[in-house]
């Protein structure tokens, strides 16, 4: 049993490093919804895996530089307007904008065209890894798609968990050029704040409480004219990855911890955490894209690595595979 503990502790910073000192950016795994393609993977996810052609080459793996020498395109509840984008798009429906395709299927509802990016959560969407960051890049993608005057805001912090989404939320601006793409990062921390209860099979309550978070900024973000009349709003939330691709060998991959600890499979683990959310975000009819999924296979076990050292947040690899993830969900087309 104590080699088991150990082992689930290893997982559970895998889950989520995140930490708040200076000398390393913070370790938040972006929300995962439940891999459909994970070997054991009990969830019943209708994301779907974005093919990885068009991913750029070559890793970067020097370790976590964070945001060093590199913009992370956060504005603190301010609007950018982005050259090159366009703010046409408009929705005449003033109901809850929760409209269109229910999963991650890449099929986003009918006539969707953002002329907003909005960007919450925690480190992967604020300054952790290896830039470029892919919220930047996702940002310039969309704006060169849809003309000048795109607008973009990046409200996500370094370190937080899902209770801090509602307060990102409601510290948006009150207006923004619609349709409004929002795309979230989160869930990483809690998991790893409920070792205890993890470990003990007790973290039932605290899922339930993680499904509550995601749900009340889920309900601020989708409420009738949240960012004008008539805007559309569409949420894109993404879940928590593993970058031992469910071996649990975290000791073996050099990361910044699990030392000496023995490999525990983790699939049943994410799974379990990652179909919570999922079910809270397909309540509201808003699209679960499943980076789980998508990074499966691409950890320190498979080669070319798309994580940075620290095992935890995305290389530069990792951050251009989570550009055209979003951007295929966002838009149905696949970057060239």
């Amino acid at each position: 049993m104590r080699r088991l503990a150990l082992g689930l502790f290893s997982l559970a910073l895998a889950c989520n490093g995140e930490s708040n000192n200076s000398s390393a950016a913070s370790g938040s795994t972006g929300a995962d919804l439940g891999s459909t393609s994970a070997p054991g993977s009990s969830s019943d996810s209708t994301g779907s895996s974005l093919p990885t052609t068009g991913a750029s080459s070559g890793v970067v793996d020097t370790g976590d530089t964070g945001d060093t020498g590199a913009s992370t395109g956060s504005v603190d509840a301010s609007t950018t307007a982005v050259t090159g984008a366009s703010s046409s798009g408009v929705s005449s429906d003033s109901s809850s904008g929760a409209e269109g395709s229910s999963s991650s299927t890449g099929e986003p509802p009918e006539a969707f065209a953002p002329a907003s990016l909005v960007v919450l959560g925690d480190s992967i969407s604020d300054g952790g890894g290896q830039p470029p960051f892919y919220y930047n890049l996702l940002r310039d993608d969309l704006a060169a798609k849809y003309g000048p005057g795109f607008k973009y805001v990046n409200n996500a912090q370094s370190g937080s968990e899902t209770g801090a989404l509602l307060g990102q939320a409601k510290g948006l601006p009150k207006q923004l050029p619609g349709p409004v793409a929002v795309v979230i990062t989160s869930g990483g921390n809690d998991m790893k704040a409920a070792l205890p209860q993890v470990l003990g099979g007790l973290d039932g309550p605290i899922k339930q409480k993680v499904a509550a978070n995601v749900d009340a900024a889920l309900a601020e973000l989708l409420a009738p004219d949240r960012f004008g009349a008539g805007v559309l709003v569409r949420v894109f939330e993404g879940n928590i990855y593993d970058a031992s691709d469910g071996q649990g060998n975290f000791s073996q991959g050099k990361c910044a911890f699990g030392k000496g600890l023995p490999a525990i499979p983790t699939d049943m683990y994410f799974d379990a955490w990652n179909l919570n959310i999922r079910d809270v975000v397909l309540a509201r009819d808003q699209t679960a894209v499943d980076m789980h999924a998508h990074f499966y296979d691409h950890g320190y076990n498979n080669p070319p690595n798309w994580y940075a050292s620290d095992c935890t947040h995305p290389s530069t690899l990792g951050h251009d595979q989570l550009r055209h993830l979003f951007y295929f969900e966002i838009t149905g087309e696949m970057l060239p």
